[in-house]
């Protein structure tokens, strides 16, 4: 293995939690090199006077007894200096975690080169599904032992530098030296590091620098008898569970050439991934995943850069993205490409797209709804009454109309816009203050009037203005600058508003019409031929959506095909039996809560492994892209527990699955914002909105497990309500139909 001829430091913490200061270094462990060879290893335990959650203890297996005896920080720091040196780069997975959490025990390496290794992953191994380094170092067969533990991560870590290296090595000269013109321009960590990189003897570019080719769903179409409905009446389709019904629809409608057949999906990048494409179909890309060129220059002519603009501007370089599924965006990367490199809808990128269309367009719903709502968007020379619009998912057409109505503003893209901006930096820091100040520890708030009248409230609303009336700041600055506006404007009381505080620390404002359905009636079902895909019984069910004044029609001619799965209502079983005692194959379970999942995964986890049994939670197991990949990896029997509502949004390859367990009925968490505001609207809110709205995502949880599934799958259902409450009868019913 080859390593970069350069000091560095290998390092990684074990921690109480994620917050420094509150949250202590239980574990320390460092390997430093220098001229490609170890000079130097530390480990140790660390005492500290706070209690090791129970979450911790099974990650770490560092058990309270362990730091018995062992000395506090402050009494190892001196040693960890000595070993590090004064003239290393910091080198760890995330590193940026660990040197926060160091700083809070009193050694500030902040000011010290450093070096991102997923980050560096994802430069040049685009073809992993995760940068996790369990993932990593099972795909990549690296040395990860003891899996969770400080010098174990260590030797993981190095030897990913020396795979990234070993590709870095392969470059030829011309993309050497434009990576060390970029890498020079950035943090001292990654100059150094790409100075060192000596010129290639390749003479032509690596061909891992590709992105993997998506995988089509597999399968047969059938002939489906589609027509354009009059105006004014929505038409009506029932769903099947059929994979295939979606591309049938489009299949139809791409041999129908009298009219353009607009086909609106809640998950545009997904479908477009999945379903078979012809030349009379075009995916109308969203302006927020499509790269504005200008802004792309207008970032490249920096005079310097961040870390993060730093990768993504190579990136750009070497994988040429169109839009954001086209290169291996990663981290924090994803705010600098939300705040300086999306289109907006007058971007020249995203309006080339409504010229010469074909008669079938893929967009998705927020796009549409942009449309319909908006007179002046340039897809009206393409829209128009004559058109047939179709909608897929329509019982997620009230959620994503939210989106597309309201307002959404994120504080991390915010400060992503504001790293080279003096005026927009300080809105920013006073946004946070006031953010913080208002929400008084509670993770959701409604504003209220007091809120939004305040002192301050009107002196953020003086800044906004302000920049907003600054041409200087790009268009994307521009449009998270109006949500902002739009979330604290005295306006936002006849909303739906509310600010947001989200477990990874992260910040969001909303603000959300009271009714979308009075919008999606004036704007969409009275000007335009609409037909909804629905699941089976509830096409007088989606009041929220369609206004209970609007005319619809039950569309007889496609019929709904019968796709049987096994479904079983056990009354004894409980979720804790098969998660401690898994069935063979591979089983999702869904759980009611995230207090359930940790419940089992502090239960079970340690006695599963040791049987040779993999348990991935959600939560505790990394994001869903990371999850996805362990449970595909894993060998079998594999655990994989999730909410329902992370299940709805999971992409795994057909014939994945043998199980799937239904812990608790999905219902809506009451507590909502959007949800208990709407719920007002209805004389029984239970019978009128939170039955309808179980219902078809219990629906939407069926269909997604008949996509992944084995042809031998099948589903159970184990929460007691199906037995004991009234409703119940009325929901095994719908799930057997």
């Amino acid at each position: 293995m080859q390593l970069p001829k350069i000091p560095f430091v290998v390092l990684d913490t074990e921690t109480t939690g994620f917050v420094p200061k509150v949250n202590r270094v239980i574990e320390y462990a460092h390997m430093v090199f220098r001229d490609g060879e170890q000079v130097d290893e530390y480990d140790e335990l660390v005492s500290v006077p706070v209690d090791i959650p129970d979450v911790v203890q099974i990650i770490t297996r560092i058990r309270p007894d362990a730091l018995t005896g062992k000395k506090p920080f402050e009494e190892h720091q001196s040693a960890i200096e000595k070993g590090i040196g004064d003239d290393t780069i910091i080198v760890g997975q995330n590193i940026m975690f660990d040197i926060r959490m160091l700083k809070g025990e009193g050694l500030d390496l902040s000011d010290r080169p450093w070096i991102d290794t997923s980050m560096l992953a994802s430069l040049v191994f685009p073809e992993l599904e995760s940068y996790s380094l369990g993932y990593v170092s099972r795909v990549l067969e690296l040395n990860h032992a003891p899996v969770h533990r400080a010098l174990g991560d260590v030797r993981a870590t190095m030897e990913l530098l020396g795979k990234c290296w070993e590709r870095l090595l392969e470059l030829p000269q011309d993309m050497v030296m434009d990576i060390k013109a970029t890498m020079n321009k950035s943090s001292e960590g990654y100059t150094k590091l790409f100075d060192a990189l000596p010129t290639g003897n390749a003479t032509s570019r690596p061909a891992w620098i590709q992105m993997p080719t998506p995988k089509k769903f597999p399968g047969m179409t059938r002939t489906v008898p589609l027509h354009k409905p009059a105006v004014g009446i929505v038409d009506m389709i029932e769903e099947s569970l059929d994979p295939m019904m979606l591309q049938s629809i489009i299949d139809a409608a791409a041999k129908d050439t009298s009219t353009v057949h607009w086909v609106a999906v809640k998950n545009l990048t997904t479908m477009a991934k999945r379903l078979q494409l012809s030349d009379e179909v075009r995916v109308l890309q969203p302006p927020f995943l499509l790269l504005d060129a200008e802004a792309a220059d207008t970032l490249r002519a920096k005079k310097s850069y961040s870390a993060d603009e730093a990768t993504l501007v190579t990136k750009l370089d070497w994988y040429e993205p169109k839009v954001f599924e086209d290169a291996p965006i990663h981290g924090e990367e994803r705010s600098v490409w939300n705040g300086k490199l999306t289109c907006t809808e007058t971007s020249k990128t995203y309006t080339d797209q409504f010229t010469n269309l074909p008669s079938v367009i893929l967009l998705d719903h927020r796009q549409l709804l942009a449309f319909v709502a908006d007179p002046e968007h340039a897809a009206h020379g393409a829209l128009n009454s004559d058109a047939h619009i179709i909608i897929d998912d329509a019982s997620m057409l009230e959620d994503t109309a939210n989106k597309a109505y309201g307002h959404y503003c994120s504080l991390n893209d915010l400060r992503a816009a504001a790293s080279d901006h003096e005026g927009l930096t300080k809105f920013t820091d006073l946004l946070q203050i006031w953010l913080e100040k208002t929400r008084n520890e509670q993770d959701v708030r409604f504003l209220a009037h007091s809120d939004l009248t305040a002192p301050d409230a009107d002196a953020l609303r003086s800044l906004l203005s302000g920049l907003l009336e600054d041409t200087t700041l790009p268009p994307q600055t521009h449009k998270h600058l109006e949500a902002a506006m739009r979330s604290i404007e005295e306006e936002a009381l006849t909303r739906i508003t509310w600010i947001e505080t989200r477990q990874d620390g992260n910040q969001y404002m909303h603000s959300v019409p009271e009714s979308v359905a009075e919008l999606m009636k004036e704007d969409l079902y009275d000007k335009y031929p609409v037909t909804m895909l629905v699941p089976p019984k509830n096409a007088q069910l989606l009041q929220e959506a369609v206004h209970r004044s609007a005319k619809i029609a039950l569309n007889t001619a496609v019929q709904r095909v019968q796709d049987p799965i096994e479904i079983s209502f056990p009354e004894e079983m409980r979720g804790s039996t098969i998660v401690s005692d898994p069935p063979d194959g591979k089983t999702i379970v869904l759980a009611g809560s995230r207090r359930v999942i940790e419940e089992y995964f502090v239960k079970y986890t340690e006695d599963l492994e040791a049987r040779g049994i993999t348990l991935i939670c959600q939560s505790f197991s990394g994001g869903v892209n990371r999850m996805q990949a362990e449970f595909l990896a894993a060998a079998e029997p594999a655990v994989w527990v999730l909410t329902p509502w992370t299940f709805e949004g999971i992409s795994l390859p057909p014939g994945t699955v043998d199980h799937l367990i239904i812990d608790a009925l999905p219902f809506d968490n009451p507590s909502q914002p959007v949800f208990s505001k709407r719920a007002e609207h209805f004389d029984n809110a239970f019978i009128g909105y939170s039955m309808p709205r179980l219902l078809q995502r219990l629906f939407r949880l069926l269909r997604t497990y008949r996509r992944i599934a084995k042809g031998s799958a099948d589903v159970t259902v184990i929460d007691n309500r199906i037995k004991e409450k009234r409703y119940g009868k009325g929901v095994q019913n719908f799930m057997e139909m």
